[in-house]
């Protein structure tokens, strides 16, 4: 397809061309930078996973430590 267009480009001067390879060029660049986008949220995702992951260690720890302090009190 690009061919076809560049060839009918070719034909409506250089104006055409240049207009055509750019949008071809951009078209392309947001292609890659969409990939490379992707591949970015994937690995947020992975970092927010993990680190709700230790949040829930850590409330569970401060539950725990809530739990000595009032036995520790209470004994008093």
């Amino acid at each position: 397809m690009e061919t076809t267009v560049m060839n009918v480009a070719v034909s409506q001067g250089i104006w055409a061309v240049l207009a055509v390879f750019l949008l071809i060029y951009i078209v392309k660049s947001n292609e890659q930078r969409d990939t490379k986008q992707e591949e970015r949220e994937k690995n947020y995702q992975t970092v927010i996973e993990s680190l709700t992951e230790k949040f829930q260690i850590l409330n569970q720890v401060q539950s725990d430590l809530k739990e000595i302090k009032d036995n520790l009190f209470n004994k008093n």
